[in-house]
C-alpha cells in the first residue's frame, strides 16, 4: 500500500481530517491566549501612565512644598507666627459667642410657646 492509496482510503481519510481538526484547535487556542496576553499588556500600559502621571503629581507637590513660600505660609497659618514688621489683628470669634448666649434658642418649639403665654402674663 502506498501513500496515495493510504491517504484515498477511508481510515487515511479520517487521520487527515483528524490532523486539520487538531491544527484548527491548537491554533485557535494560541490564538486566544495571544490576544488574551495582549489585553494584560495594554492593561498594565494603562496601569504604568497612570502611575506615572501620579508620581510626575507626587513630584510637583514636593517640589511645592519644600518652596519657601509653602514654608512660610504653614508657619502663619499653624504657628501663628509673624514677619517682623507686620502687625497681627485678631478678630473675635462670633461663633462661640453666639453659642454661649443663646441659652433661649436651646429650648422646644411647644417650650417657647409656653413660656410666651404663661410666663408673660404672671
Amino acid at each position: 500500500m502506498t501513500f496515495q492509496d493510504f491517504l484515498q482510503s477511508k481510515i487515511g481519510t479520517a487521520v487527515l481530517v483528524c490532523g486539520v481538526v487538531f491544527v484548527i484547535v491548537i491554533t485557535g487556542k494560541l490564538m486566544s491566549q495571544k490576544r488574551d496576553v495582549e489585553n494584560e499588556i495594554k492593561k498594565l500600559q494603562d496601569q504604568s501612565e497612570q502611575i506615572a502621571k501620579e508620581n510626575q503629581d507626587l513630584s510637583q507637590l514636593i517640589n511645592y512644598l519644600n518652596t519657601d513660600t509653602y514654608k512660610e505660609r504653614q508657619a502663619r497659618e499653624q504657628l501663628n507666627l509673624k514677619k517682623d514688621g507686620e502687625f497681627v489683628v485678631v478678630l473675635p470669634n462670633f461663633e462661640d459667642e453666639a453659642s454661649q448666649g443663646s441659652g433661649e434658642q436651646e429650648l422646644s418649639n411647644p417650650k417657647k410657646w409656653f413660656n410666651y403665654f404663661w410666663e408673660n402674663n404672671l
